[in-house]
């Protein structure tokens, strides 16, 4: 690991580039995102939330996109099979691996290799340390460390599909229910993100829109409960729309987390937006609860 990550203090990240590494050196194997996690001793939901929010892709778009960034300089430098390199990249089919091929590049791999200009193409690189430095040492913003309280909670549970998370859509669908919900504490409402399940093709996420409740009596029917511990939390205030969250959660994971003397605790962490939240105002404030721990 380089001088960069030891400088930033950052366990954390090495880590997180343990895993990286991992990906570089089973490129052309079968791997899970579940054997990825592993290799940086995160827990695959964890490891998948942290990985979106720092590099942009979900693991196995990021995998994919490797694959086929060396499945294309293979095609201008080696006379090699399109259906050779669709098997060694893990693709079911030659068609599989050329649809996958077109919807990144825009054109289909014999098109590439027939018009040989390489540059037209953009080549997803290796994630290096150095990718992080300017979000590492350039934006400081500090959380509220709270203690929360043990609570109760009412709502629906969405799956969705890795990379396919739209919060907007999610709370539109729970409007019907928010004002229906009995025995109601404050007029808060909660996004809680949980459950993590992998397909041979997709992975799935959980998440719940949900209000705060003192119990769980006369739940209406299509609704479920969850009751989450008492937990210490580190607060982040994120201003603007929901679309935007992914750039706080790029700061707290790539920066905040691993430069601060905490470090993630494995529970559930959530959204917490005011009742009178708006999407449309530019000035609104949603705030994320990541749960933490003193690190060792």
């Amino acid at each position: 690991m380089s001088n960069l990550v030891k400088n930033f203090e950052d366990y954390e990240m090495e880590r997180f580039f343990k895993s990286i590494e991992y990906i570089e050196s089973h490129l052309f194997e079968k791997i899970s995102v579940h054997e990825i996690a592993t290799a940086s001793h995160y827990s695959t939901y964890h490891y998948s939330r942290v990985f979106k929010a720092l590099v942009g892709d979900t693991p196995k778009e990021y995998l994919r996109k490797r694959r086929l960034t060396l499945a294309a300089k293979r095609l201008l430098t080696e006379e090699v099979g399109i259906l050779e390199l669709a098997i060694e990249c893990q693709f079911e089919s030659q068609e599989a691996f050329t649809r996958a091929f077109k919807a990144l590049f825009d054109m289909t791999p014999a098109q590439y290799r027939k018009i040989n200009e390489p540059f037209r193409l953009l080549y997803k690189k290796p994630v290096s340390q150095n990718d992080l430095a300017f979000l590492q040492n350039n934006i400081s913003m500090e959380p509220e460390i709270i203690e929360q309280p043990a609570m109760k909670i009412v709502g629906i549970a969405n799956q969705y599909d890795d990379g396919d998370l739209s919060l907007p859509k999610l709370w539109s669908g729970f409007r019907p229910y928010r004002d229906k919900i009995p025995n109601r504490v404050g007029s808060d409402f909660f996004g809680i993100y949980e459950n993590y399940e992998e397909s041979e093709d997709t992975t799935r996420f959980v998440y719940i829109c949900s209000a705060q409740v003192e119990n769980f009596d006369d739940v209406p029917e299509g609704l479920i409960t969850r009751e989450l511990e008492a937990q210490t939390y580190a607060r982040f205030t994120h201003i603007g729309p929901i679309a935007k969250l992914e750039e706080t959660l790029r700061y707290i994971w790539g920066s905040w987390l691993p430069k601060s003397s905490y470090e993630y605790a494995d529970k559930p962490d959530f959204e917490l937006l005011p009742a009178n939240f708006n999407d449309a105002d530019p000035n609104n404030k949603i705030y994320l609860n990541i749960p933490i721990k003193p690190k060792a």
